[in-house]
């Protein structure tokens, strides 16, 4: 499985994401935000995007870390809770 993680720099929330992934047998690709990268995210998924890290899994912008800790919790529990 992989996993794209646009990441900012000294960002403590990209480092726990990153490991989250890792913990999940993802693949990690970085990419450092700057203005010219954002704009295409934005405009890729249709949305406004104000911190990092943000999250590309399967084509789908799941978000931050709260969203990817969300969704492995659903991935891994027993009752997709």
């Amino acid at each position: 499985m992989k996993a794209t993680v646009y990441i900012g720099l000294a960002c403590s929330w990209c480092d726990r994401v990153k490991t989250l992934l890792k913990d999940n047998d993802y693949e990690i690709e970085e990419i450092m935000v700057n203005k010219t990268i954002l704009e295409e995210i934005q405009t890729k998924y249709d949305t406004t995007i104000r911190t990092v890290p943000q999250v590309v899994i399967d084509g789908a912008l799941i978000g931050g870390f709260a969203e990817v800790r969300a969704m492995m919790r659903g991935i891994n529990s027993i009752n997709k809770v």
